[in-house]
């Protein structure tokens, strides 16, 4: 692991230090603007290429190489909407160039190729969460089972189920070409996780792959993800943007209140079924309402 370095500056010089440190002169305004939105680009970029190494299979250039703090981690979490719309972006364009192929066959195809681009992340959190809700009785029962690695009838109930509903939504809008409802969908389930996440305490008292980068978050992330998501909104699907808006907080909002119920808070297996459940809602919706 590399060493990091800061370099801490008084607040009085603060300025005639960066532009020394910048090799600029101290009246070069132009140096100084210059310096900062490079350190700000930076920064962005490391965050939304984090997003997408830990939301997909991908690996954009200059992803970080050393280890990800819990902050940056956190951080990231402005861009998942982004990193959902992009998903959107890549079954919409296979599917819009295999017209040829028959519309149930290639939306089974594109259901499998989200899987597939997602790593089975968020469904591996459905199945877990079905499996500790199904077979256990209390909290710390239920957050056992959740650990466990093996999945059992109630976690591969709820992973057939969700493939099955995922595809016959997928048929439907492609064969109507309704592919606003396939952009919108992965982009809104992850911002929903973001909204999940955000001040809901955490239900293991130890351990946990989720617990450091949950306690960093802040409204900042939550602002960021808002503001992309209601962007898309309008770019994408104006006219149902309210509705797409409400269904999504309405997962959020039930899902948090049963998640506190039964665990007594969110775990990283709770925000992957919260984006597995958003996702299925919003694309059945669209095919039931929005296409045809």
């Amino acid at each position: 692991m590399g060493v990091r370095t800061e370099l801490v500056i008084p607040a009085k010089a603060g300025i005639q230090a960066v532009f020394l440190d910048s090799g600029c002169h101290r009246n070069d305004a132009s140096g100084l603007w210059s310096l900062y939105c490079t350190g700000l680009y930076s920064v962005m970029w490391k965050h939304f290429a984090i997003a997408v190494s830990f939301l997909t299979i991908a690996r954009l250039p200059y992803t970080p190489s050393q280890a990800i703090t819990p902050v940056d981690l956190a951080r990231s979490f402005s861009w998942f909407p982004l990193v959902g719309l992009l998903l959107g972006l890549c079954l919409v364009a296979v599917a819009s160039q295999l017209q040829n192929v028959p519309p149930l066959l290639l939306a089974v195809v594109i259901t499998a190729m989200l899987a597939i681009l997602t790593r089975g992340l968020h469904l591996d959190g459905l199945a877990d969460l079905a499996d500790g809700v199904g077979g256990g009785y209390t909290p710390e029962r239920r957050l056992e089972i959740m650990k466990d690695s093996r999945t059992g009838a109630f976690g591969a109930l709820a992973l057939i189920f969700a493939v099955l509903l995922k595809s016959a939504a997928m048929y439907t809008l492609v064969l109507g070409h309704c592919w606003s409802g396939i952009l919108v969908a992965p982009a809104l389930s992850r911002y929903a996780m973001v909204l999940g996440a955000y001040k809901m305490p955490y239900a293991r008292n130890v351990g946990g792959l989720a617990r450091p980068f949950l306690e960093h978050m802040d409204f900042q992330q939550v602002l960021g993800a808002s503001l992309l998501s209601l962007m898309f909104l309008v770019l994408i699907s104006l006219k149902f943007a309210l509705l797409y808006l409400g269904l999504t907080l309405a997962c959020v909002g039930l899902l948090r209140f049963l998640a506190g119920r039964w665990l007594g808070g969110i775990t990283g297996d709770v925000l992957g079924a919260l984006n597995e459940i958003t996702e299925v809602v919003l694309l059945a919706v669209s095919a039931c309402f929005f296409c045809g």
